[in-house]
């Protein structure tokens, strides 16, 4: 061990967050999925004190950490045997935030606790933690498990007009999710016993859905920034449409969407971490509670922060986690960027994989707005095969206003397309 290092472990870790690690002030550690370890490049693989893995299956399942959690700790006491105590425990993705607070008690590290992270990741008592706060939540209910009976279920479909939304308690990226018509289905779903243990079902509500990221630091929200999305992930999913969002233009829409996150945060007890909420705005102008990670958004957003913005969310996640001082000067919002009208990122649906790019149109064609852009080559081989969020192509766009940035995601939408011929 060398003098005056602190012991810093990450639970879980991506290539695209290396920037945020300080390798040369720190012994850091980290215990991943072997499969995971396996894709790290050699360099940065070789900068880690130590990489304890784990044996988990490969797949999408955001509860796999979770369920090894008494392993990790294991794993993390043979880390401290050898670096020390950990000073702090880093998680930085929705996967490891709940198993990173477990090991925090555990090992006495200070940090946000397992009664937030819960909050923040499973949705029924998310839901419930905001009741009397004035705060809307969809109708909803814990279904699946032995406390949810027939008669219970019969009670939630008869008060439930409308389509029901079934999903699962403690998944991401509209995984596991289903849009059922009415409650007449909900309830013959569950007669064919076709409800899985560790789900909720929820009244569908109508409107357009926003996501809200930002930075809360000591209880005070450092960064805001909203974005309607266009479609929803679900589609993007499960029908092959785009996937984009553009932030809000209007200053009295974004301060309620301000003061609606400052209740939620305070009311999960989320004082210092990067987050990402998401909430729908219905057309009687109201807006209704969706979901909430206490981890940097996934797809285009945190590289649409850190381009157009300048805010680096994994940088102020790590920071966070690690208890010093974030890099953000004030306490500001996306509407605080006087250049910037509107902003915006844009994801292609992925290409049906594996297949080679034979030809690319539109790239001639984009607007000025366009100010990133991550496309594949002509001869290139796609395969979106276990991507989270996979894609085509992806652009930034920062504009004028919220419409002309939507017009111009439109225009690319309509022009950007990928010739493609099938293997590899």
């Amino acid at each position: 061990m060398s003098p005056g290092k602190q012991h810093v472990v990450h639970i879980g870790f991506h290539a695209s967050e290396a920037h945020t690690v300080d390798f040369d002030a720190d012994h850091v550690t980290v215990v991943m999925s072997r499969s995971s370890a396996a894709r790290l490049p050699a360099e940065l693989a070789s900068r880690f004190a130590r990489i304890a893995v784990l044996d988990l299956p490969d797949s999408d399942d955001l509860d796999t950490y979770d369920r090894a959690v008494d392993r990790m700790r294991e794993l993390v006491a043979g880390l401290a045997a050898e670096f020390g105590p950990p000073a702090a425990i880093v998680a930085l993705y929705e996967h490891t935030t709940l198993p990173a607070a477990r090991l925090r008690e555990h090992f006495g590290v200070p940090g946000t606790d397992v009664r937030t992270a819960l909050l923040c990741r499973d949705k029924v008592p998310m839901k419930e933690a905001l009741a009397g706060t004035g705060i809307r939540v969809p109708r909803f209910l814990a279904v699946g498990g032995p406390e949810t009976g027939p008669a219970e279920l019969a009670e939630f479909a008869r008060r439930t007009p409308g389509r029901i939304v079934l999903k699962p308690r403690s998944q991401g990226a509209s995984i596991g999710v289903r849009i059922l018509d009415d409650a007449a289905a909900l309830l013959a779903l569950a007669e064919a016993g076709g409800i899985e243990e560790g789900h909720e079902v929820e009244e569908f509500v109508e409107g357009s859905i926003h996501h809200i990221d930002g930075v809360v630091r000591d209880g005070e929200m450092r960064w805001f920034c909203a974005s309607r999305y266009l479609d929803t992930c679900f589609d993007f999913q499960y029908g092959n449409v785009p996937l984009a969002a553009v932030t809000p233009d209007d200053p009295g829409l974004v301060a309620r969407m301000r003061e609606f996150t400052g209740t939620v945060l305070r009311s999960l007890g989320l004082t210092d971490s990067t987050f990402h909420l998401e909430l729908f705005h219905t057309p009687d102008d109201e807006l209704v509670f969706l979901e909430i990670g206490n981890r940097f958004g996934g797809a285009g957003i945190s590289w649409h922060q850190r381009t157009v913005y300048g805010v680096d969310l994994a940088r102020e996640a790590a920071l966070a986690c690690l208890g010093r001082p974030s890099e953000l000067a004030g306490s500001t919002t996306m509407l605080d960027h006087r250049e910037v009208g509107a902003s915006g990122w844009l994801y292609m649906p992925a290409v049906a994989g594996p297949a080679r790019v034979v030809g690319i149109t539109g790239l001639d064609t984009l607007p000025d707005s366009v100010v990133g852009i991550d496309t594949p080559a002509v001869g290139d081989v796609l395969d979106a095969g276990g991507d989270v969020w996979p894609t085509a192509g992806r652009f930034l766009l920062s504009g004028e206003s919220a419409v002309s940035v939507e017009r111009d995601m439109e225009r690319i939408v309509n022009t950007y397309t990928l010739t493609t011929k099938a293997g590899d």
